[in-house]
């Protein structure tokens, strides 16, 4: 799969984060490069454990109920801030940006992700862990037993994602029951597992390149650990 660059016509070119010319960072060995990505993907978990930690206390809780629009709207612009910065990091020389960027994504989502466990009680959180674990590790392997596979997968898993999106949404306003919503977006992030983690392994093997793909990855994976949690999961 080539996914370098392109010329528009207009003296414009689409520079690709995997176009190996514009990343001038660290080259690493495939060993250490797998390690730094699965290190990064871990400690997004740890900052969701320990989100949740803080959302435990309930003079933390009480903050956040008293000033819950704030908070989450400066959760969204901090969000959509991490991955703009992430795609300039991307594009300069350095990596310092894309771990600035890597920083507010992970922040900020696994602030609003903690939020949600103190919900729930720690069997059901623990078996959604365990689940997700179990996905991660099966669409790995998928995705390099497979490449050919994954590496067209994403188009469909875009469009079933964006498919799902509406039916949500027109859903929830004609009160419809979709208890079945939870185990398709599950499918499709399982989709996306597998192709992220097959592009991974087709990009140079540099610092920046494992700080972008760890959060594509962390971001699909959290997804699944909600959905599975949802299904699953008992309330306190």
């Amino acid at each position: 799969m080539d996914d370098r660059h392109f010329e528009t016509g207009q003296d414009q070119a689409a520079i690709s984060p995997f176009d190996p010319a514009r990343d001038h960072s660290a080259r690493l060995s495939r060993r250490a490069y797998n390690l730094i990505m699965g290190g990064l993907v871990m400690l997004g978990f740890l900052v969701i454990g320990a989100c949740a930690a803080l959302a435990a206390t309930p003079g933390f809780l009480l903050a956040v109920y008293q000033n819950y629009f704030p908070i989450m709207l400066g959760s969204v612009i901090a969000s959509l801030a991490g991955i703009i910065v992430l795609h300039l990091g991307m594009k300069r020389e350095g990596f310092g940006m894309a771990l600035a960027g890597y920083a507010l994504v992970i922040g900020s989502i696994g602030f609003t992700t903690g939020l949600v466990l103190p919900m729930y009680d720690l069997p059901s959180i623990a078996n959604a862990f365990v689940g997700t674990a179990l996905i991660a590790a099966l669409f790995t392997l998928l995705g390099a037993a497979f490449p050919a596979f994954f590496a067209r997968v994403q188009g469909i898993a875009l469009t079933a994602l964006f498919a799902l999106i509406i039916v949500s949404v027109v859903g929830s306003f004609m009160g419809v029951a979709m208890g079945w919503l939870d185990y398709a977006v599950i499918l499709v992030f399982c989709g996306f597992i597998g192709y992220d983690t097959y592009r991974a392994q087709q990009c140079e093997a540099t610092v920046k390149m494992a700080v972008f793909n760890a959060v594509q990855i962390w971001l699909d994976l959290v997804n699944v650990f909600i959905r599975i949690l949802a299904i699953v999961g008992r309330r306190d």
